[in-house]
């Protein structure tokens, strides 16, 4: 049994560094210029290896897809189960999501799931539009709590679409040696987006 227990986790463990390297050549090379080879190479794995785990690239490219997605949102269910005001939940949501864009390992997942989304297989797309839609059903909440429809008959549906928008183009200018670390880019961010989410006295709609 233990032998056994030891097999499933190290092939686990293959599965695993498999997709992590994938996630980088994609991300830097795209899913197109990508081979298997090249994959075998980064993880150290005899050519043909790769399908003990996987039938094909593609459905590589399907498992990197929606584990990144449900890192995404695994983060965000775990801020909601947090106590805090409406203000302080969008900056959180705010700085896990450039986070989860810059900061390894998720980075290249995540970027990948954003660019090479025409590529995934019709069941992985389905799978990934089921994870966003919860992933998104929290932001709208967060936003409907601190800037109503009723305030210029803005909508949070309008305003998630215009923060994922902002926030996922990060990754065309972003430089970590020359920017600011993702935390802070994140915070910079909120500071220009919340004043518009506050009454006159400074305080947050509610």
């Amino acid at each position: 049994m233990k032998k056994n227990t030891k097999t499933r986790c190290a092939q686990n463990n293959r599965r695993g560094e498999i997709l992590v390297a994938a996630a980088a050549l994609f991300r830097d090379k795209g899913f197109g210029a990508s081979t298997i080879r090249d994959i075998t190479n980064t993880v150290g794995i005899a050519s043909g290896s790769t399908f003990c785990h996987f039938k094909s690239k593609r459905e590589i490219l399907d498992a990197i897809a929606i584990e990144g997605m449900r890192q995404v949102l695994l983060g965000a269910e775990a801020l909601e189960r947090r106590r805090m005001t409406p203000e302080e939940r969008l900056r959180t949501l705010m700085r896990q999501h450039v986070g989860f864009l810059h900061d390894a390992p998720t980075r290249d997942f995540v970027t990948v799931l954003l660019y090479e989304s025409r590529e995934l297989s019709d069941a992985a797309r389905a799978e990934v539009m089921v994870l966003m839609e919860r992933y998104e059903t929290i932001w709208k909440n967060c936003l409907r709590r601190l800037a109503p429809a009723a305030k210029g008959g803005i909508k949070e549906s309008l305003l998630h679409r215009l923060l994922f928008g902002a926030l996922n183009w990060t990754v065309h200018w972003y430089s970590p040696g020359a920017d600011l670390p993702p935390e802070r880019l994140a915070e910079e961010l909120a500071e220009l987006v919340l004043p518009g989410m506050k009454d006159g006295s400074g305080k947050a709609l509610s």
